[in-house]
């Protein structure tokens, strides 16, 4: 019997995590560049002087026998700090260390209720696809009412009470938090109606690939890196999966359609299986226009065709400080249909 899915599906990327003190591309940038290992190394330094892409300047020094190990080795590390900055700055956003004068603009209950409502129902699971690393949800889309999946990975257990992932609100990421993707990753049977599956689809700064590398997808040729890995790939065949079945409506928050194989999965399904699109996003709408159909890529004009909705709005409007709950007209129109 296959597998049913809920219709409502969510996606992120880097600027949904921004709304929680994460860093965007150009300060990834900013944090890589300035590091004292890639400093030592002129050739780092010219290249990202050239190239404000820190992806496409990873995948440059990586990929190939162009720059030696040592200057390779130095990038690395500059990149696994940045990510280290970031989860500092995220990992406290709601909890007891939050800094006095950034007191948070998003309410922490509006925001778990909006995570709750892609939750799975019934017999159809619920989805949230991301891109991003970080460890923004399972640090704070965790504890005693709060059913969380990751497929596969270890822990991979529900979220629930004290598991061995409840250090993570406020906790340093240390050594035993780091987990192997498994070499043969398989489905799990489930119990539990109201699971919410997460599903990272370009690794996570915390895991180790089946052969002992870290698990980002991080550069130029992301559907190879990810073919590579076999959690990967599942990852990425559930995500076209869940998007190729009649009446899918693809909530996206924080994604700005740069990644051209994520990009295909969304318009193939708006194009096969009439995929709607909604959208969050503090660009104004002229704005996403025009930055998205600025290379006249034939699947972003499909992703533009496919927008059926367009709030002009960050989380903090979406879920204010002062509410518990999330924006009551999202809400009827992504799940009362």
């Amino acid at each position: 019997m296959p597998m049913q899915i809920r219709e409502a599906v969510l996606l992120t990327g880097a600027g949904f995590t921004r709304n929680f003190g994460g860093f965007l591309a150009n300060q990834m940038w900013d944090k890589i560049f300035n590091h004292e290992q890639v400093q030592h190394y002129p050739s780092l330094v010219n290249l990202l002087k050239d190239n404000f892409d820190f992806e496409s300047v990873y995948n440059e020094v990586m990929d190939g026998n162009s720059y030696p190990p040592e200057t390779q080795a130095a990038l690395q590390q500059a990149v696994k700090s940045a990510y280290d900055q970031l989860d500092d700055a995220t990992r406290n956003y709601w909890g007891p260390y939050a800094s006095p004068a950034s007191l948070p603009l998003v309410n922490w209950q509006g925001f778990s209720k909006l995570l709750e409502h892609f939750a799975s129902e019934g017999k159809a699971r619920g989805y949230i696809f991301t891109l991003n690393q970080d460890l923004f949800i399972e640090r704070w889309h965790s504890g005693d009412k709060k059913l969380l999946r990751i497929l596969s990975m270890t822990p991979g257990v529900d979220f629930k009470g004290k598991t061995p992932w409840s250090w993570l609100r406020g906790g340093e990421l240390t050594p035993e938090y780091y987990f192997q993707a498994p070499s043969n990753p398989r489905e799990v049977p489930e119990g539990i109606s109201n699971l919410l599956y997460y599903v990272k689809l370009h690794g996570s700064m915390n895991w180790k690939s089946s052969d002992g590398r870290d698990l980002m997808v991080i550069g130029g040729n992301k559907p190879a890196q990810i073919h590579r890995e076999k959690l990967l790939q599942w990852y990425s065949d559930l995500f076209q999966q869940a998007l190729s079945c009649p009446n899918r409506r693809l909530l996206v928050i924080g994604y700005g359609f740069r990644d051209l194989h994520i990009n295909a999965v969304i318009a193939q399904s708006i194009r096969q299986h009439g995929l709607k699109l909604y959208i969050i996003s503090p660009q104004s709408p002229e704005g996403f226009k025009t930055e998205l159909l600025r290379d006249g890529d034939e699947d972003k004009k499909t992703l533009w065709q496919g927008v059926t909705r367009y709030w002009n709005q960050e989380l903090k409007d979406v879920c204010p400080a002062n509410q518990s709950y999330f924006a009551e007209d999202i809400r009827r129109t992504i799940f009362l249909q």
